[in-house]
């Protein structure tokens, strides 16, 4: 079938214009399908996309592309002074739409112009969002302030602007940051259903397994890449390669994932045996006051016996898990590793780090093992624990993180969804216009300079690259940069609180994130909806937070109805 909707890339060239080539001579085309642009965080794959959207003008040659492309922006989360409206794009539409309903056009012609066949356009957008959001939606929420959302909200919204728009061509920057279980399956199927173009950048395995075709975009230096270190392949073309291949490096990376993830495993297993063990203790407890005292310390013992023997097998076996862990490490290649010393930040076993009532818990409803998460009405954070935070999107868990930043006992590490956005209670994020090296001495004003370049060389910023501004890097690059300016302020943090960390991180980044995390000895919060990465994490507890009906005051939570 001839591709009608072609996305054609003839020797293009840029270069930023404070110097740094990103592309020299680059030539493909993209047709019909979905394609999976992929590359490691810098190589220019968000550049390529802005590029074709528009938003950026080459160097030289030039892009060719059959109609409009609608785009998602990676840092759509960003646009808070927006209504949902104005993010899906249909705002005009909608307000030609009133004024022509309510007989208040100045300019009826112009008006009914715009609108075209859309006068259902509040009812299909209310029902777009709901498949998105998994919650019944109004049409009123359209008028909705952008930054009452959620993260993954606010992608949802996005998304759902994209596929109402309908372009012919969809040019998605990693669609899925942020999103739920449910938004993800949403967009899974709207992108298998996709008559169009579609180029799509990611790190969702599940998502690249769906794609028709793949895209490479290979670094032969620092900041360049060519046309002829691209490759445009189909999926079952790139399995076979990948496969044959068989690089030292990625098998490192593979053999270190499964390592983790069965030392996560038996850790888990401990802690959930650990947690039968107490509750068999305390029925044991209960039943021994109508017993004999014989009977009751026979019973006893035996079921001490017991708890040591399996004790002592789930020791042994997280002892082995641990060692292979220890030895795939050691095998990985430098550059998957950020290895730094964070003494300052250890925090002894048993100390209270954070503790928040349950009823001043606003936006949800906190459970751990399936009951209500709390200690006489108290939720509490003790020691070095490590906790995931899971739930859907619109449930509260950025707004608890927020709660529990503000009433912490230490020095609190805040990794925001919004890298690059300030926000009320005084925290400055990643400044757009500054250098890295700029923003890490405003974190740790008392630290040299050339102490801090050797800390930013363990992050993998040598050289020149720590005076680039923060614009010019990717996502993935600023991930590193924020990471760095948490882990490294001064005074040092003993409660890390992170949220989707892992949004736009390519596999290596990930792992360079979980290595750096191994160095930290206070407490842990991570509000994901990454599994891998919470089970690779080995987390202490975990928190689920599920929506309430209705908050304080009437108001209710973001994803639902109006």
């Amino acid at each position: 079938m001839q591709n009608v909707n072609p996305v054609v890339l003839d020797r293009l060239s840029f270069s930023w214009p404070s110097g740094g080539t990103v592309f020299d001579g680059l030539s493909t085309t993209f047709s019909r399908g979905t394609t999976g642009l992929i590359g490691p965080n810098g190589s220019g794959k968000s550049t390529l996309l802005r590029l074709i959207a528009g938003e950026l003008k080459p160097t030289a040659g030039s892009i060719l592309a059959s109609s409009q492309p609608s785009y998602l922006a990676q840092n759509v989360v960003l646009h808070t002074g927006k209504t949902v409206a104005e993010l899906m794009g249909i705002e005009k539409t909608l307000a030609a739409l009133g004024r022509v309903l309510e007989a208040t056009s100045a300019d009826l012609e112009h008006d009914m112009e715009i609108i075209g066949d859309a006068w259902d356009l509040p009812e299909r957008s209310a029902a777009i969002l709901q498949g998105y959001l998994n919650t019944t939606v109004d049409p009123e929420f359209l008028g909705r302030d952008i930054a009452t959302l959620s993260g993954g909200e606010t992608m949802a919204v996005a998304l759902a602007g994209v596929e109402l728009r309908g372009s012919g061509i969809m040019l998605l920057d990693e669609p899925t940051n942020n999103l739920d279980r449910s938004a993800r399956h949403r967009l899974y199927g709207v992108l298998e259903r996709s008559p169009g173009t579609v180029l799509v950048t990611t790190h969702d395995q599940t998502l690249l397994r769906l794609v028709d075709s793949l895209a490479e975009l290979r670094p032969v230096n620092v900041r360049a890449l060519r046309a002829e270190k691209m490759d445009l392949v189909r999926f079952g073309d790139w399995q076979s390669r990948e496969e044959s291949m068989g690089h030292d490096r990625e098998s490192a990376q593979r053999r270190l994932s499964d390592a983790r993830r069965k030392l996560a495993t038996e850790k888990r297993q401990r802690r959930e045996a650990e947690t039968k063990i107490a509750r068999r203790s305390k029925q044991g407890q209960k039943a021994a006051g109508s017993m004999p005292k014989i009977l009751a310390n026979t019973l006893k013992n035996k079921a001490e016996q017991t708890a040591a023997k399996s004790r002592g097998i789930m020791k042994d076996s997280e002892a082995s898990a641990a060692a292979e862990f220890n030895a795939a490490r050691d095998s990985l290649p430098v550059e998957f590793r950020i290895g730094i010393d964070l003494p300052e930040t250890r925090v002894p076993a048993g100390r209270t780090v954070v503790e928040i009532p349950v009823a001043e818990i606003g936006r949800g409803t906190l459970l751990e093992f399936g009951e209500q998460c709390a200690d006489d009405g108290v939720v509490h954070v003790r020691g070095p624990e490590r906790i995931a935070l899971t739930g859907g999107n619109g449930v509260g868990k950025s707004t608890l993180l927020g709660q529990l930043a503000a009433r912490a006992g230490v020095p609190v590490g805040f990794l925001r969804q919004r890298l690059d956005a300030g926000d009320a209670d005084g925290w400055v994020g990643l400044n757009e216009d500054l250098s890295m090296l700029e923003n890490l001495r405003g974190a740790a004003p008392s630290v040299p300079p050339e102490a801090l370049r050797e800390q930013l060389a363990a992050f993998h910023f040598r050289g020149s690259r720590v005076d680039e501004p923060v614009s010019r890097l990717s996502g993935g690059e600023r991930f590193r940069v924020a990471l760095a300016q948490i882990l490294l302020a001064s005074p040092a943090p003993q409660l890390l609180l992170l949220d989707e960390p892992t949004n736009s991180l390519d596999m290596p980044t990930v792992e360079q994130l979980l290595s750096a995390l191994e160095s930290f000895g206070g407490a842990m919060i991570v509000a994901s909806h990454d599994e891998d990465f919470l089970a690779a994490l080995a987390t202490d507890r975990e928190w689920e937070m599920l929506r309430a009906a209705t908050l304080p005051g009437g108001q209710r939570s973001a994803g639902q109805a109006l």
